[in-house]
């Protein structure tokens, strides 16, 4: 009887771990920058729109304008927030589909905060980007949708020509994104 007890004890605590391992965590984008990245995102003075200078934007400004380099810093980050490291996340975003399968479902994809990023330059930042691979039934014209994006959370960096992402995701679910 005591063996039973003790037998179906372990079960328990082998089923309650199982099951806390599997949690998914959601996550919002600001997650996913450094502390040090988000403050000074959150310190940075209005953009002017001052037309006559050259852009800090451009790429081959060659200002010394010191909030013009902050810019260039937080724009080009790809710093990663290290416990995200091989963790079952929850994202919401947009696709910027890279790889399509024969029946043009988007297979691969950067996963971006907004609609339009890569599209518009500049690109967001790498810790602003996550790579998704393991896509399945996403077809192209479903890409204007914002998404749930599930899976498993690396810091592992992927460079394409449409930008460079400091994160990758393997996809386990994608879902219509509902508040």
């Amino acid at each position: 009887m005591l063996r039973t007890l003790s037998v179906a004890l372990y079960l328990t605590l082998v089923a309650s771990f199982s099951l806390a391992a599997n949690d998914v965590k959601t996550i919002e984008w600001t997650d996913l920058m450094p502390e040090e990245d988000l403050k000074l995102l959150q310190q940075m003075p209005e953009v002017q729109h001052d037309y006559s200078q050259p852009s800090p934007f451009d790429d081959n400004y060659q200002g010394d304008d010191p909030v013009a380099a902050q810019w260039q810093q937080i724009l080009t980050s790809a710093k990663v927030v290290e416990k995200y490291n091989n963790t079952k996340v929850r994202v919401p975003g947009f696709v910027v589909p890279l790889e399509f399968d024969a029946e043009q479902n988007v297979t691969s994809f950067f996963l971006v905060p907004y609609f339009g990023a890569c599209i518009h330059v500049p690109p967001p930042p790498p810790n602003q980007m996550i790579f998704v691979s393991g896509a399945k039934n996403l077809k192209a014209d479903m890409i204007y949708s914002p998404f749930w994006i599930s899976g498993t959370l690396t810091t592992e960096v992927m460079t394409h020509d449409l930008g460079q992402a400091a994160y990758s995701l393997k996809v386990d679910n994608i879902e219509e994104y509902t508040y």
